[in-house]
Formats: structure tokens, C-alpha cells, sequence
């Protein structure tokens, strides 16, 4: 999984899914990784010849793999077209797996959640059990060089620690820091501290703690990361409900990494 070596990023050439792309280049750019542009063609919504399509698609895939060229020259892009009709989520969490992607890195936009192409149902399909970390970055946010505050939500029913070890990986590899956040009722307060506290024993990462005590996990999340200007919330896919995840990456002012179990 890590160091990544093959990023997807899905596009539909649209100004927010274009803005992610500085980062996907110096994501790859540190560790070597080759990038896979994805553009999903929907012509039942777009009748028009085939040859209509691939004009423009060439022609905006084609700017896209020589921005790459400018900001990296070493960065090998590849361009995919695929075509669906009714479930281009379906077709991104296919090509996920037959392109054998280490990282999947989308835009997000705030008003509506995710970008023109990832909407709605596509963006559950892509982050509910995606076979492959997916980096959701919201369109407009403060750009970030690295990742090295890391913040990860832990908590007492939590069925995987994936996305605690992949953060910690990173961290380590960027010489950053792990935030461990649990956020809690008053009553459940000792039962997070044992918690945070057998947790941290497993990391060599340098570690900040914190509980905090609330009920609005989305908001509680969003105002810690905007006080501790954190670089990233990884969240664990397998114990996170959709609408949660989605609240979590509209309202963070950070990259969120969703992340699958091993």
C-alpha cells in the first residue's frame, strides 16, 4: 500500500477535480509513484458522437498529463477513458482494482459534498469500501506541503487500526506528528484514556492525545483540526457510516484519507 506507487485521480475536467492536481503530483513525486489520470465518459446523460468525446477528451487529458510533465518531469502519467452509464462510482472503484492503485486522490467541493462527476451515490461507492486509500481534498482549502500533523480519531468500538497504521507510516516517513482524537460523552472519559493510552504504546511516531468531550463528532473534529492546523484526518473506512464520512470531509479544513482495512 505504502510508499504508493500507482495514484488514481478521477476527473471530469471540471475546475475542482483539476484542483487536486499539485497535490496528487507531489504526493507522487515522494515516493516515486506513477500517476493514472481517470476520466469516465457518460454519454447517456451527453448524446453526441463518439468522435465529439474523444476530441475533447484527448484534448483535456492531454493538459492535464503536461501540467504533470511541468511540475515533475520525472512523474510518469498515464491517461484512461472508460465509459458507464448510470454508476461511474462502480466503474472508479473497478478501475481502482484492475489498474492496481495504491491511492486514489479526488476533489471535493463543499457546497455539494464532491465535485460534478462524484455525486451522490458515486461518492458512496467510492469511499463506503473502497479497495484502495482514497484522499478526499475539498476544493478552496489551504494547499499543505506534507503531512506532518496527522489527526486520527480512535475510539472504544472501533474494528480496525488501518488507518492508525498508515498514518503512523506517514508520519514517520514526513518526521511529523500522530494527533490521537477521541471524542466522548463525560461518561465514557476513562474508558478513552485507557484506551488512547494502549494505543499509543504500538507507535514510535511522537504523539499528542486528546479527548474531547461532545457529541457532534463532525463539528468537534473540524474545530480541532482548524486549531492545531493539521495536514490530514485519516479515518478508518470500515468504521466509519457513509454520511458521517461525508459530513467529515465537507466540514474539515484538512485532506481526509479514507482508509480500508489491510
Amino acid at each position: 500500500m505504502y510508499p504508493w506507487r500507482r495514484i488514481l485521480i478521477p476527473t471530469d475536467f471540471s475546475t475542482a477535480s483539476e484542483w487536486v492536481f499539485d497535490d496528487a503530483i507531489r504526493i507522487a513525486g515522494s515516493t516515486g509513484a506513477e500517476i493514472v489520470i481517470l476520466h469516465i465518459r457518460n454519454e447517456t446523460n451527453f448524446p453526441a458522437d463518439s468522435k465529439v468525446f474523444e476530441y475533447a477528451e484527448e484534448f483535456e487529458l492531454s493538459k492535464l498529463r503536461d501540467r504533470v510533465k511541468r511540475a515533475n518531469a520525472s512523474i510518469p502519467a498515464r491517461l484512461v477513458v472508460k465509459k458507464s452509464g448510470e454508476s461511474p462510482g462502480d466503474e472508479i472503484v473497478r478501475s481502482i482494482a484492475e489498474e492496481s492503485v495504491d491511492l486514489v486522490v479526488m476533489a471535493t467541493h463543499a457546497r455539494h459534498h464532491v465535485a460534478h462527476l462524484l455525486l451522490g451515490s458515486t461518492t458512496r461507492n467510492v469511499i463506503t469500501d473502497p479497495p484502495a486509500p482514497v484522499l478526499a481534498i475539498r476544493y478552496g482549502i489551504h494547499k499543505r506541503r506534507a503531512m506532518r500533523r496527522i489527526v486520527v480519531p480512535v475510539h472504544t468500538k472501533q474494528k480496525t487500526h488501518a488507518a492508525l497504521e498508515l498514518a503512523a507510516t506517514i508520519a514517520a516517513r514526513e518526521q511529523g506528528e500522530l494527533h490521537l482524537l477521541t471524542i466522548c460523552n463525560a461518561g465514557e472519559k476513562s474508558r478513552a484514556e485507557t484506551l488512547q493510552s494502549s494505543v499509543s504504546t504500538t507507535i514510535t511516531t511522537p504523539i499528542k492525545n486528546a479527548i474531547l468531550v461532545g457529541d457532534d463528532i463532525e463539528k468537534e473534529l473540524a474545530r480541532y483540526s482548524e486549531h492545531n492546523d493539521v495536514d490530514a484526518v485519516f479515518l478508518n473506512a470500515a468504521d466509519s457510516p457513509s454520511p458521517l464520512k461525508i459530513d467529515i470531509i465537507r466540514g474539515v479544513p484538512a485532506p481526509v484519507m479514507i482508509v480500508p482495512a489491510s
